[in-house]
């Protein structure tokens, strides 16, 4: 009897030691991907998370703006103007918190991914235009709302930490909003 509980104490001892020696370990970055999400061994910079979330912000109003004057139907109009003033004062809170983030700087253009997106909506006319708007909302607050859970989970500046945690919950409302809204008929 007296071995098992050796056995028992040792392991008790043990284990969070080894769990403790392998969360203190440094965690090694791959190649970040599109749309990928992120983990524990792949971490974002503050540089990198300043970048993306300024993309976003960027393309968001952008596109809002887009749709503001070229949606069909009233609802997606209502829907872009909420998306231009809510990304618009996360922009301007971003812009603000960078200023006190040494280092760091915002990017003075769209990355390629955005700009590509931006250039395909604004493409579109009509009921095609709803559609590709209504799509490239989803999927782009789907993968925001993951990029900013992520970011929150391992931000190591804490102005930026709590940012990204506040502003889920504006990309989860947006989400929900851009799914209510009525499938266009017409044009695949």
């Amino acid at each position: 009897m007296r071995p098992v509980i050796a056995t028992s104490v040792f392991l008790a001892l043990a284990l969070p030691g080894a769990a403790f020696a392998q969360s203190t370990q440094t965690p090694t970055r791959e190649a970040p991907t599109t749309g990928a999400r992120t983990t524990q061994s792949q971490r974002v910079t503050t540089q990198e998370f300043l970048n993306k979330a300024w993309n976003i912000n960027n393309f968001e109003i952008q596109a809002g703006q887009e749709a503001e004057n070229k949606a069909q139907q009233a609802d997606f109009k209502d829907f872009a103007k909420m998306v231009v003033n809510d990304h618009q004062k996360m922009q301007d809170e971003l812009r603000s918190i960078m200023r006190s983030t040494r280092g760091a700087e915002l990017p003075n253009a769209a990355d390629a991914e955005h700009s590509q997106k931006l250039k395909q909506l604004s493409s579109a006319t009509g009921a095609a235009f709803d559609r590709e708007f209504r799509t490239q909302q989803i999927q782009g607050h789907q993968e925001a709302i993951r990029f900013f859970q992520d970011y929150a989970a391992s931000a190591d500046n804490p102005d930026l930490k709590n940012f990204a945690q506040n502003s889920v919950a504006i990309l989860e409302r947006h989400l929900q909003r851009a799914e209510s809204l009525k499938r266009p008929e017409g044009v695949m």
